[in-house]
């Protein structure tokens, strides 16, 4: 299955694209599979995937949630400052 990953704030600006498409099967659908498969892909992300958090159609989602085949998929970066 393919999904379609929405990116913002530094996540975009690291990767130079606002949304990235990943392949996932039916078994390895969930939110830590989503972001182990990224990370293989996209190394430049390693160290700030750890605390990104991963919304699922607007609700943010554990790492054992199940990712729906339609659903929006976006990580969110911590935010910096104050």
């Amino acid at each position: 299955m393919t999904y379609k990953v929405l990116l913002f704030a530094s996540l975009r600006e690291r990767i130079g694209q606002d949304h990235l498409s990943l392949e996932l099967t039916d078994s390895e659908a969930t939110v830590a599979a989503l972001l182990r498969v990224i990370e293989e892909q996209h190394p430049e992300l390693r160290e700030i995937l750890p605390h990104v958090r991963v919304a699922i159609d607007h609700e943010f989602g554990a790492p054992h949630a199940t990712l729906p085949t339609d659903a929006e998929i976006a990580l969110i970066p911590p935010v910096s400052g104050g």
